[in-house]
């Protein structure tokens, strides 16, 4: 009621008529291109050379679009705006892309937020992507299994290098939750965007450490 009343502002043009327009929607451009099964990044091979020189944990990465307009402002209102109505929006296209990629799974979970940062935001964002994912390809989504145990600086800034460095350690499953939950399971494990993968890398050390037989990463947007 409230909507047709006063009608929402897209969250990718800022026009007025709804949270996220039919153009804007359109305008999510799929990655088309052939890309590196592991990193996500163009490669006219199925892993690129450094990915098959790397000693990575992740079986796969796969994202929906580009860090570009509008979807880089979508994620943006729902990440540090507060605008949680984006979540089911963005879920289905992470599902959709799951679907694409041919990706398999047994559970999806989202990349923890440290409980002091989740309690001044008020949720995790990529829990809520999460959720909808899960709910929409029938998935258990059982969070609680991994956890950030140390708080860490803010990834935006920080070089490659510092940024491993800033989420090693940061991450672990709970031992008496997580053994007979993830042995010999693939999990999807799900975030906005991925810059240099040093997070993924950090989730899924854990899990693996847990017994998870594989981990796969799904993101809404990699850089261009």
């Amino acid at each position: 009621m409230l909507d047709l009343l006063f009608p929402p502002d897209c969250a990718g043009c800022g026009r007025s008529g709804g949270l996220l327009c039919p153009a804007c929607l359109q305008a999510i451009a799929d990655l088309q291109e052939q890309r590196c099964a592991r990193c996500a990044l163009p490669s006219r091979i199925s892993l690129c050379r450094y990915c098959r020189s790397s000693a990575s944990s992740l079986f796969a990465l796969q994202a929906v679009a580009l860090y570009e307009e509008p979807l880089r402002s979508c994620i943006q209102h729902l990440k540090y705006q507060g605008v949680t109505r984006l979540a089911p929006f963005l879920g289905r296209m992470l599902a959709a892309s799951y679907r694409r990629h041919h990706l398999q799974a047994d559970l999806v979970l989202a990349v923890p937020l440290h409980a002091e940062r989740e309690c001044q935001r008020g949720y995790n964002h990529a829990r809520l992507l999460a959720d909808v994912c899960a709910r929409e390809l029938g998935l258990p989504s059982p969070h609680s299994l991994l956890e950030r145990v140390r708080a860490t600086a803010a990834q935006a800034r920080l070089s490659a290098s510092e940024r491993q460095q800033n989420v090693a350690g940061a991450f672990r499953c709970q031992p008496q939750k997580s053994q007979s939950v993830l042995r010999g399971r693939t999990v999807l494990l799900i975030d906005d965007v991925c810059t240099t993968g040093a997070t993924l890398e950090a989730c899924s050390s854990a899990l693996l450490q847990a017994g998870a037989k594989q981990v796969q990463a799904l993101v809404l947007a990699i850089p261009g």
